[in-house]
C-alpha cells in the first residue's frame, strides 16, 4: 500500500469528527469484524501519518494501525483524548456517499 498525501477518505458510519481517538479504539475493538474493515484503512492512515508524520507504517490490514495506534496512546493517554476532526483534515464527501459528511 502506497501513502497518500491527500486524506480523501470518508468517515465509516457511525464515525463522526468529534470522535476521539480513544473512542475510536474502543469501537473498533468491540467488534472483531471492526478489526477487519478495510474501509477503516483510510482514516486510521490519516490518524498515523498525522500524529507521527515520519512513520513508515504502510499497512494493508486494520489491525496493524489499530495496535501502532494503541500502543501511541498506552505510551501517552492525552493521544486518546484528541478529537478526530482536530488530527486529520477531512474532505467532504457527497450526501449520497455511503460515509457521515462531516460537519
Amino acid at each position: 500500500m502506497t501513502r497518500s498525501d491527500s486524506p480523501e477518505f470518508a468517515f465509516v458510519s457511525p464515525l463522526t469528527p468529534d470522535w476521539t481517538i480513544a473512542r475510536l479504539l474502543d469501537w473498533i475493538a468491540a467488534s472483531d469484524d471492526r478489526c477487519h474493515d478495510e474501509r477503516l484503512l483510510g482514516i486510521l492512515d490519516a490518524v498515523d501519518r498525522a500524529l507521527h508524520p515520519s512513520s513508515t507504517l504502510a499497512a494493508t490490514r486494520v489491525v496493524v494501525y489499530v495496535r501502532a495506534l494503541a500502543a501511541r496512546v498506552s505510551a501517552d493517554p492525552s493521544v486518546g483524548e484528541r478529537v478526530l476532526g482536530e488530527v486529520i483534515v477531512v474532505r467532504e464527501v457527497s450526501a449520497s456517499a455511503e460515509a457521515l459528511v462531516p460537519a
